[in-house]
């Protein structure tokens, strides 16, 4: 799946794109509108990008993984090597210290990213502090030719990127508000 994000500082150009490409056959799943305020969007009937969009909580805590296994790792060989435990440190041990910190990474990293913004969006969010709007269309390579001709009858869109790529895991956290 792609991404094209576009730019745009009238909510009401953002709302008739919006209707255009729903009417062209775009699933308003795929459909997220980025704004200083969502109760604006949301009043309009617009989807406005949720958490899982805004937020790095995903690369946080895939981060987190990493740096919590690697954490666990060390600590377990710290502990086997000096004997820490006098003799009782076996395999459960070990087990149980990889999924303390590799469980810590992931809390520390999800934190982290709660409160950071997006990596992928991150170059692109002076916009919305400047009062403008980002309008974020997912679609498959099948659909790209179709959807940039509708958003050819909106020049105050101003493509800003079509290389975006933000992974969100579950079709399900897309819809979450």
């Amino acid at each position: 799946m792609s991404r094209l994000l576009y730019r745009c500082d009238n909510l009401a150009e953002i709302e008739n794109t919006y209707k255009d490409l729903r009417d062209a056959g775009v699933e308003d799943g795929h459909l997220h509108v980025i704004a200083k305020k969502d109760g604006q969007l949301l009043r309009r009937g617009l989807n406005a990008a949720n958490s899982w969009y805004k937020t790095d909580i995903l690369n946080g805590w895939s981060q987190g993984v990493r740096y919590g296994l690697a954490a666990g790792i060390l600590a377990s060989l710290f502990f086997a090597a000096f004997d820490v435990f006098s003799g009782y440190y076996g395999f459960l041990g070990i087990l149980f210290t990889l999924v303390v910190f590799t469980g810590f990474g992931v809390w520390l990293g999800g934190f982290i990213g709660l409160q950071s913004k997006n990596h992928a969006l991150k170059d692109f969010y002076h916009f919305v502090d400047e009062g403008e709007y980002l309008l974020l269309v997912d679609l498959s390579l099948s659909e790209a030719k179709h959807v940039k001709s509708v958003l050819n009858y909106h020049p105050s869109l101003k493509l800003v990127s079509d290389e975006v790529e933000t992974t969100i895991p579950l079709n399900i956290m897309e819809r979450m508000h």
